[in-house]
């Protein structure tokens, strides 16, 4: 069977820092969910953290007026006002199903929301399934 991948976009909750939010994703939440997962945990889990740029280094604003997207190319930081995309792999449906059956147990699903609450902005959480990526080499 051919792998299931999902991206997910996340929102900081109100009040963090990208770095504070960055930090309480890979030290905290992603362990606590791969014990909690155990064997049920993706194959991978990659995310992908959008570059933020304060501008007022001493200001108290920690909203994304504040800290805006670093954009090489077009004018407008607001179109990426979520603060990481995360790529989830797993190798295949049923693999997909048997995470998804620990996020939901009425015992464990609840000890991960506890923890993501803390940080992530549920309101606008996003979950979309994504064909399989193709990719572009250098012929070097």
């Amino acid at each position: 069977m051919a792998p299931l991948t999902l991206s997910a976009f996340h929102w900081r909750k109100k009040g963090l820092t990208p770095e504070e939010f960055k930090n309480h994703y890979e030290t905290v939440h992603i362990p606590i969910l791969q014990e909690i997962a155990g064997d049920k945990f993706p194959k991978t889990h990659t995310r992908h953290y959008v570059v933020r740029t304060a501008e007022g280094a001493t200001s108290d604003d920690k909203s994304n007026s504040n800290y805006k997207a670093s954009v090489y190319a077009g004018t407008n930081s607001e179109d990426f006002d979520y603060d990481v995309y995360s790529e989830l792999v797993f190798e295949d449906e049923a693999s997909f199903k048997a995470f998804e059956a620990v996020m939901f147990d009425p015992v464990l699903g609840p000890k991960i929301n506890e923890d993501s609450v803390k940080f992530i902005d549920h309101v606008k959480m996003v979950w979309i399934n994504i064909s399989e990526s193709t990719t572009a080499q250098t012929s070097k």
